[in-house]
Formats: structure tokens, C-alpha cells, sequence
């Protein structure tokens, strides 16, 4: 029997509890009455919020205070010693979140203010990533990615922690992001090989921007996984149809496809989503089931069921292919035109059948013609950029290092 190497990859946080009687606030900062009365909301389950991303550039590092002769711009100054530590979390794995509200101020340009993670954002600024996870406060907003809406749930009095409760696609819009751009050239080989090169440059990006300054979350060895098995199949798939094997690369296609969005599904929310990625890769359901029997005895029965029922959501939402493609942002339509198509080719299906019962009479017939061919690449290259793309927004691509 094969044995495959597992190195242990760590993909929870770690949690304390610290007295409040331990915790430091400078007497400087400036209150913003909004947001506390927002998270105090949301901390007693009374409202929802959303886990998503958000490009950097949309939102106003602190808040704006209404003087009533106008708004008058806040924001605290972390010292520069807690921005250069955050931003070492930061390249060390780590992703922290900014806790955001809708701006008030309708005159500035931002649309949301972030008024209590200036040290984070800063980190992030100075590292010049793009687009950042968030955790917005109000559900109400336009959303630049999908997003996981996550509640604090409560049992009578008790506050049994934030979970994720259903999902938020954001709405198809046809487009894409592309390496190849608008045409696509007959000369298949050569075009895949562009998409090969691409990825393995992020792929080298990546390297660069990891640090490993703090022992933390293994999200970047996570995405240098993905991006190695990428190069890894964009070779596979040009050397099969190098050799006319089109059927052949279009299973290595759903492959691909399968790992995008596992990928999306952990870009939006790393320091959430990680974990299960990691608890549904090494428990089946069987096994999954009785971890939360044992987690959850039946003592108060109504309560550890409605545990149960909540911390299962992640794990059947990671085991449902059609799901994470609606929250995926290529959407259901590309799920039903790409992945039915690669469905009938790996399960040799009837259709499946007919094409190559044509070979028993014209062994030189061709099966797959040229626009399918095209077809393929094309698919192959909105699934690399899609995956590129948002991994270079996550790791301030083009900073000298």
C-alpha cells in the first residue's frame, strides 16, 4: 500500500483568555460610539456581520466623528513598534481582520471606516497588500467578493461563541480575470506554457514575501501547495495534448477546477476556514459524526445538538462541490458548463461512449476539434488567473524585498 507523506500543517489559531484587568487601553484613543454600539450588537448575537474581502483602498483607516458644525476625521497612531510587529504576523501566515461599518461621511470618497485596527492596517498598508479580510458590520453592503455571514449564537444566557451560518455569492457578472487576455491563439502548447510560466512566478513571489519571523498559521505553505500543484498540472495538460490526449487534460481541467475553489473558499476567510479545510481533509463524515458526539454529550441534549448543528456547517458546505462553486466567484454557470462537461469524461458516461465508438470504424477520426480544444485552454486560463490573481493581491506583489 501506498503511503503519502502528511507533514503537519497548522491552521488554527491560537485562543487565551486574558483578564480584561490584563489588557491595556491607552486613554488617548478616541471612542466612536458607532461602532461600539455595532459590536456590542453583534457580540450578543443580536445582529449578523459578514467575512469577507475588501480592497484596502475602499476603506478610511479610523473614523469621522460628527463635531455638528461637520464630520471631523479620527484615527488613532499605534506605535510603529506594533505595526512592525503585526505586519511580521502578517508575513508569517497570519491574515488578521479589520472590523468595518458603512462610512457616515458622504462627502469623502471612503465607503467604509475601520475604526479600531489601525495597527493592522497599517501593516497592511506598508505591505501594500491590495485587498484584505474584513469583518463588516453591516450586512447590507455591496460586495466585492462572496462572503461567509457568521453569528454570535447564544443558549438562554450563555454566548456560545461566533459561527458561520450561511453564505453570501455575490452576483455573477460574466467577466473574468485572464492571463491569456481577449483571443486565445490555435498554437495550444504555447499559450498553456505562458499560463505555466505565470504561475510559477507567483509561485516565487510568494516564497519571497514569507517570513518566517513568528511560528504561525501555515496559510502560505497552503497556497504554495496550490500553486505547485498548478504548475504541476498546466505541465501534465500541455504534455497530453502535446500527444493529442484532449480527454485526458480535461480530467486534469476538473482537478484544477476542484482546487480553486477550496482555494476561494480559504482566501475569503483564512483565519476562519482554514481549519476545516484541514478537519475535512483528515475526518470523514462517519468519523465527524462521532467527534461531535463525544464533543457534545447528551446530557443537555438540546443545547450540544444545536452545537452540533452549527459547527457542522462548515464541514458540509467544504463536502458540497456545487456549493463552493455558487460562493466561487466564477459562479454556478461556469460549475454547470465546465464541471458537468469534465463529469461525463472522468465517469466515461454514454455520451462518452458514442464519441469513441466512432474510432472503431475510423481509428484516425478526430473526437475533439478545434474550438473544444480552445474551449479548454480558455477555461484553464480563467481558473489560473482566478487563483493567481487573488494570491498576489494577498502578498503586496512588486515590493523590492
Amino acid at each position: 500500500m501506498m503511503e503519502i507523506i502528511k507533514p503537519k500543517l497548522n491552521r488554527l489559531p491560537v485562543t487565551t483568555t486574558i483578564p480584561l484587568d490584563k489588557i491595556y487601553s491607552s486613554r488617548e484613543v478616541v471612542q466612536d460610539d458607532i461602532f461600539l454600539k455595532k459590536y456590542i450588537r453583534f457580540q450578543r448575537g443580536e445582529k449578523q456581520a459578514l467575512l469577507t474581502r475588501m480592497p484596502l483602498s475602499y476603506i478610511k483607516n479610523g473614523f469621522y466623528k460628527n463635531s455638528g458644525s461637520g464630520f471631523v476625521s479620527v484615527a488613532d497612531s499605534p506605535p510603529e513598534d506594533h505595526i512592525f510587529y503585526v505586519a511580521n504576523l502578517i508575513r508569517s501566515g497570519h491574515r488578521p481582520q479589520i472590523y468595518i461599518y458603512k462610512n457616515i461621511n458622504k462627502s469623502s470618497s471612503e465607503l467604509y471606516v475601520a475604526p479600531d485596527d489601525s495597527a493592522v492596517y497599517k501593516a497592511y498598508e506598508n505591505l501594500r497588500i491590495e485587498v484584505v479580510p474584513v469583518v463588516a458590520l453591516d450586512t447590507s453592503i455591496e460586495l466585492e467578493e462572496s462572503a461567509y455571514q457568521v453569528k454570535n449564537l447564544r443558549f438562554k444566557e450563555e454566548n456560545l461563541g461566533t459561527f458561520i451560518d450561511s453564505i453570501v455569492a455575490k452576483k455573477e457578472t460574466g467577466q473574468a480575470y485572464s492571463v491569456l487576455g481577449e483571443k486565445i491563439s490555435c498554437m495550444h502548447q504555447e499559450e498553456l506554457e505562458k499560463l505555466h510560466v505565470h504561475a510559477g512566478l507567483v509561485m516565487q513571489e510568494l516564497k519571497r514575501f514569507h517570513s518566517d519571523y513568528i511560528s504561525g498559521l501555515h496559510y502560505h505553505q497552503t497556497l504554495f501547495s496550490i500553486l505547485y500543484r498548478l504548475v504541476e498540472n498546466l505541465q501534465a495538460i500541455k504534455l497530453l495534448i502535446a500527444n493529442n490526449y484532449y480527454y485526458q487534460a480535461v480530467c486534469l481541467l476538473r482537478s484544477t477546477y476542484e482546487m480553486s475553489l477550496d482555494f476561494y473558499v480559504d482566501w475569503l476567510a483564512p483565519e476562519q476556514i482554514g481549519f476545516w479545510l484541514q478537519v475535512h481533509a483528515r475526518i470523514d463524515r462517519v468519523g465527524f459524526k462521532m467527534a461531535m458526539e463525544l464533543a457534545h454529550p447528551k446530557e443537555n441534549s438540546k443545547k450540544n445538538k444545536f452545537l452540533a448543528e452549527q459547527k457542522s456547517y462548515c464541514y458540509n458546505l467544504l463536502s458540497n462541490v456545487s456549493s463552493k462553486a455558487i460562493l466561487s466567484p466564477l459562479g454556478r454557470s461556469f460549475y454547470d458548463e465546465v464541471y458537468t462537461f469534465s463529469s461525463e469524461v472522468v465517469h466515461q458516461d454514454f455520451n462518452m461512449k458514442e464519441i469513441y465508438s466512432v474510432l472503431m470504424g475510423d481509428p484516425n477520426c478526430k473526437t475533439f476539434n478545434e474550438e473544444a480544444a480552445t474551449t479548454l485552454v480558455r477555461c484553464l486560463d480563467i481558473v489560473t488567473a482566478k487563483i493567481c490573481h487573488r494570491i498576489r493581491q494577498d502578498i503586496g506583489s512588486g515590493i523590492e524585498r
